[in-house]
């Protein structure tokens, strides 16, 4: 099976203690069944760990995972290696899906460092190998591998017919009424309570950047979400006032990261 990739994958690095917005605050962490065999033979390790429901780390103060250091380093890695560290965290913000005929792969906005490659290089898909699967080809996907590949080339202003017909004050309203994780997003939709353009009248001050966020969208969720999702995902960041980056970031974290949170949207606003 082939494995396809965006071109700026591979250049994806953490910036660790650099980091702004660290993954490991606020985020319950579950543990894989792999990892938790080792782990059951740590003590440093084990006693850290909470067994009610799925395994996961039990947070300290301020939702910190607790082998987060001081120096916001992480010292379960630094102790045993990074190839001890549980499937999600080796993982994020990495993304994968899966297909009948490749997988493809992917580093999700949500990080900072991965916002930065995402908005600042063209999306171009790139095979970066394969796992010499036999693939299972089928004509649905060949279908809709077509159908993506035509959107890719298209620019989000020439679909802004797909917009819904509301007003950027009235779909900030929609997402209020969404699960919160981070308050200071309820700062930045705050913003917009007297912006009564209609969505289809925004104009992008960052064409560019909003073309390589549109493609973003469209390579992560056009399969599951739809077009209409990427259309209007692109079109309220874009709208957003202040740094882009951070925008963006935010917007990844509040509402990709939820599916109750993307289907309440798509539900209420499209």
């Amino acid at each position: 099976m082939d494995i396809f990739a965006p071109s700026y994958y591979n250049s994806f690095k953490c910036i660790a203690d650099k980091c702004r917005h660290n993954c490991c605050i606020g985020w319950e962490i579950d543990i894989d069944p792999e990892s938790l065999e080792f782990y059951r033979t740590q003590s440093d390790i084990l006693g850290k760990i909470s067994f009610e429901g799925t395994p996961h780390f039990v947070l300290g103060e301020q939702e910190r995972c607790p082998f987060l250091n001081k120096n916001n380093l992480c010292d379960l890695m630094i102790a045993h290696g990074e190839q001890h560290l549980c499937q999600i965290c080796r993982d994020h913000p990495r993304f994968r899906s899966f297909f009948d005929m490749r997988t493809e792969i992917g580093v999700g906005l949500t990080c900072e460092a991965a916002a930065n490659l995402i908005l600042d290089n063209d999306f171009v898909l790139e095979k970066i190998g394969n796992d010499d699967e036999t693939p299972g080809y089928s004509a649905e996907e060949e279908d809709f591998f077509g159908y993506r590949d035509e959107i890719f080339s298209r620019r989000p202003e020439a679909l802004a017919h797909l917009l819904p017909k509301m007003t950027v004050s009235e779909l900030a309203e929609v997402f209020t009424t969404l699960e919160r994780l981070d308050p200071e997003w309820d700062d930045v939709l705050a913003t917009l309570k007297n912006r009564n353009e209609s969505l289809k009248d925004i104009r992008f001050g960052r064409p560019q950047q909003a073309k390589r966020l549109f493609d973003y969208f469209v390579f992560r969720h056009l399969h599951e979400a739809g077009l209409e999702f990427c259309v209007l995902s692109t079109y309220f960041v874009m709208c957003l006032d202040g740094d882009i980056y951070e925008m963006a970031r935010m917007f990844s974290s509040e509402i990709e990261y939820s599916d109750l949170n993307i289907e309440m949207l798509m539900d209420k606003a499209l």
